[in-house]
């Protein structure tokens, strides 16, 4: 655990695998794997450091105990990151959350336990899990890890398309597109269409490190793709990234992909298009059916509370087809 605690220190300084292996005698590989156990804990360094050594062990080998895991468990740590950006909005309260998670997960967690487990994990996070949001400011983008497709008329082949989506976090109003690949030029060209959607333009948009976004990763000044920036500069729109293997940085997307699952994707499962237009079609009109439906215990929508205090915040110059 000594060795472990070393491993974190030089993280928390900045220091290379390279130089970490140098330093603790450490081999690379054993450090990638400890990397990739501190992301999938959910805790930053500094939380990691503040735990005993027997927490700091159970926490490295949750993932051993995975397997033996209640279901109900599992299902609900998926859904934490989406249940604390929720709760940061204005009205949302945990029974609420709850009725809505109860609803799609009928044999879950009882109210009081839900409660329970929501506070635990936001007491682990701390002072990380609070943000608010100006309505136009920022718009957080990212694809969907799950794909969907069309059945091509012409050869019967299925073709696999990436769902691009864009989150006013704000108002929670999003914009939705299956694209034909996930190249550069096709991520700009969803991004006008999601600015053409909204009708302006946010301060800010921001997503994380893909290889479309950044070319060259940095916690403080990461180098952006050229035509992205070209991009950026045309809009008058300052480009943001998100910390490398920190999915907190951008919650209200990560929760815009995963609405999209349940208001888009699940209502779509049993349809077959025949093309990228028909399949996008489809999707635009679960997107706007999601958005006119009222919040939970609130008079008004997305749609309108999009429409009614961030819309024209800063109008575009430009219209896109």
């Amino acid at each position: 655990m000594q060795k472990i605690r070393q491993l974190l220190l030089f993280m928390e300084r900045g220091f290379s695998q390279r130089s970490i292996e140098k330093e603790t005698g450490i081999n690379r590989r054993t450090i990638a794997g400890y990397l990739k156990r501190f992301a999938e804990s959910g805790l930053s360094t500094k939380e990691l450091l503040l735990f005993d050594d027997r927490e700091l062990y159970a926490y490295l080998n949750a993932g051993k105990k995975e397997q033996n895991k209640d279901p109900r468990q599992l299902h609900l740590d998926s859904l934490y990151e989406y249940l604390t950006s929720e709760l940061r909005r204005v009205g949302v309260t945990r029974q609420l959350l709850w009725q809505e998670y109860i609803a799609e997960s009928p044999d879950g967690f009882g109210y009081s336990r839900f409660c329970e487990l929501l506070q635990e994990h936001i007491r682990k996070r701390g002072a990380t899990m609070h943000f608010e949001h100006d309505p136009g400011k920022l718009l957080q983008v990212d694809f969907a890890g799950d794909k969907l497709h069309y059945v091509d008329s012409g050869s019967g082949e299925l073709v696999e398309c990436p769902v691009f989506v864009a989150v006013f976090p704000f108002s929670g109003y999003s914009y939705v597109e299956a694209l034909p690949n996930a190249s550069l030029p096709q991520v700009v060209r969803a991004l006008n269409n999601a600015l053409s959607y909204f009708g302006g333009v946010p301060l800010s948009v921001k997503s994380d490190n893909m290889k479309q976004w950044v070319t060259r990763s940095n916690r403080y000044e990461p180098t952006f793709a050229n035509m992205l920036e070209q991009w950026a500069n045309h809009n008058n729109i300052a480009l943001l990234a998100a910390r490398p293997a920190k999915p907190k940085d951008k919650p209200s997307v990560e929760g815009g992909v995963r609405t999209t699952y349940l208001r888009v994707y699940a209502p779509l499962r049993n349809e077959t298009y025949s093309s990228l237009s028909s399949l996008n079609s489809a999707i635009w009109e679960k997107l706007n059916e999601h958005h006119e439906k009222n919040f939970q215990r609130k008079a008004f929508s997305r749609k309108e509370l999009f429409e009614g205090q961030e819309k024209g915040i800063r109008p575009s110059k430009y219209i896109f087809v």
